[in-house]
């Protein structure tokens, strides 16, 4: 069967600012990026995703776009971008980009010429009123509309007042956003990331969202957003941008889902559609919010599966830009962490790692005078920034651990040197050297990329055992996801499979195991391992 580049893919999410500096403004660019092509290539990765790199009054750093047809001066030029892509084609690396389609910056022309008057080709660009018409709550805090001084009506947002929604109601806007598409695809792009692309199309008649019954912290959480996200509009819309991609070759269309706490699978499954007609993989974060234990992890990975069932590909992610990172939330556990990540490359679909996740890169430490997030300074200290999370790559041990030769826009993590790559290169334990080794193995291996999963009943609740099948054999894998030792009974699943297994790759244990067929596999703390399923009856035949 002939699957499409992006299937069983890894791909290498990038907070551009913060990957590599090349000419001493602090701020990571693109050709500081392109230096670093050769290490993306190194950690066998399929793919590249870059964080907005269009032209922003940095607001929200990139998420607030005044100019979709230009690249950030911080950050580069086109020319630079179109080099980007001829590198990273070289190596045999694809590119994937942001697209923010549901709002602008206040300082985009097309609202500067919205606001200016209620007639004209711009006055239906953005969502005005001449009141408040609802009971909408911004994402990020205050209501979802506020009062322009020069046009006299209140305009919709569903994140910052700075960052205004665009009317997905009015064709000239759609137009516009489809002609913004095509000028990225048609320089090269491999893919596209559709951010909060759920909540482009608003209720007609702007209906107020109804109540959630309860105590949530977080107002935005005390209603249920029906009316403002999700509208059956949506994904009409998001079929039409399918149809743009596929008229491009080997074009891959994703999605961010904005979804309840912790994740909602089920939603983010309804946007791949039914007839394959949508997106080609929509994001959860589900397993990002989940527990790290046995229970947890396999409730959630069933979850997502039988959400998109065998004929569409889940999407894996374990950290963002927006999340502190798994490294901090495991308290720097790196048996931990390598048994998340050996989770996460079993796994059927595409993988997202975020940079300096291979590395066990964790929070950065982010003080009040040094923040840039606007979030994080809004609700210090009653919530962490995200600026915790967006910290430089650590390259090495030299001055500005050569991310840059001036001071970094953000703090590095503390023991910097610990987690840079320059040390991890050198260590056959590391955590580098690991991902690198995960990812080959599932690079490899089809079984592990495209397999189907069927979880396996255990008796040991801290014991997660799955098998991978497909056309091409059959693999298993056994985690303990626990801090003890943990007996596990292999002999019913071995019976059931007919088969032998034969170890590939272990956390714990270096090189390839013989053939083992006892009743009970022993595994140390935090151990995972993967087996090879052979046959038992084509194995004596050979015997």
């Amino acid at each position: 069967m002939a699957y499409q580049w992006w299937q069983g893919a890894v791909v290498y999410r990038i907070y551009v600012r913060s990957f590599q500096d090349s000419n001493g403004d602090g701020v990571g660019d693109l050709m500081g990026l392109i230096s670093r092509l050769g290490y993306v290539e190194n950690l066998g990765v399929d793919a590249i995703w870059l964080t907005p790199v269009f032209d922003s009054p940095n607001f929200d750093f990139g998420f607030d776009v005044s100019d979709f047809l230009t690249v950030q001066k911080e950050l580069g030029t086109l020319s630079d971008f179109d080099l980007l892509i001829e590198e990273a084609h070289k190596r045999g690396i694809k590119v994937i980009v942001d697209l923010l389609l549901n709002h602008t910056s206040i300082e985009h022309p097309w609202f500067i010429q919205s606001r200016s008057s209620t007639e004209g080709e711009y006055a239906g660009y953005y969502i005005w009123s001449d009141e408040i018409p609802n009971n909408w709550i911004a994402a990020f805090g205050g209501k979802a509309w506020t009062l322009d001084s020069v046009r006299g009506q209140y305009y919709m947002h569903s994140f910052f007042r700075q960052q205004p929604d665009l009317n997905w109601r009015n064709p000239k806007v759609v137009d516009e956003l489809f002609a913004v598409t095509r000028f990225w695809l048609d320089r090269g792009i491999d893919g596209v990331r559709l951010d909060v692309i759920n909540s482009i199309a608003k209720d007609e008649t702007l209906r107020s969202n109804p109540k959630v019954l309860g105590t949530r912290s977080r107002v935005y959480d005390r209603q249920r957003h029906i009316f403002d996200r999700n509208r059956p509009e949506s994904y009409t819309r998001v079929r039409q941008v399918r149809r743009l991609v596929d008229e491009y070759d080997d074009r891959v269309l994703i999605g961010e889902i904005m979804a309840e706490f912790p994740g909602e699978p089920e939603l983010a499954a309804s946007y791949l559609g039914q007839k394959g007609d949508q997106l080609n993989l929509s994001l959860d974060s589900s397993l990002a919010n989940a527990r790290f234990s046995a229970p947890s992890w396999k409730r959630v990975a069933k979850r997502w599966y039988e959400a998109t069932g065998r004929l569409r590909d889940p999407g894996w992610v374990l950290n963002s830009h927006e999340l502190s990172r798994f490294s901090t939330r495991v308290k720097g556990d790196q048996d931990k962490m390598k048994l998340a990540a050996l989770f996460l490359m079993t796994q059927r679909g595409t993988i997202f790692i975020y940079y300096g996740e291979e590395l066990g890169l964790p929070d950065s430490v982010v003080w009040p005078k040094e923040m840039k997030d606007p979030l994080g300074k809004r609700f210090w200290p009653f919530m962490k920034s995200r600026d915790v999370s967006r910290g430089p790559m650590v390259w090495s041990t030299g001055p500005g651990n050569w991310f840059t030769s001036g001071e970094s826009w953000l703090p590095f993590t503390k023991s910097a040197n610990f987690y840079s790559v320059e040390n991890q290169a050198l260590e056959k334990d590391s955590m580098l050297t690991f991902y690198r080794t995960i990812i080959a193995l599932r690079s490899d291996d089809l079984v592990l990329q495209m397999g189907h999963c069927h979880f396996m009943e255990c008796k040991n609740s801290n014991v997660l055992i799955y098998t991978r099948s497909s056309e091409d054999g059959r693999r298993m894998v056994i985690l303990n996801m626990s801090k003890r030792v943990q007996t596990c009974s292999l002999a019913d699943v071995l019976e059931r499979e007919e088969a032998v297994a034969l170890r590939l790759f272990s956390t714990h244990i270096d090189g390839r195991a013989k053939e083992t067929g006892e009743d009970d596999v022993e595994l140390v703390p935090w151990q995972g391992s993967v087996y090879d399923l052979v046959d038992q009856r084509r194995k004596s035949r050979s015997s």
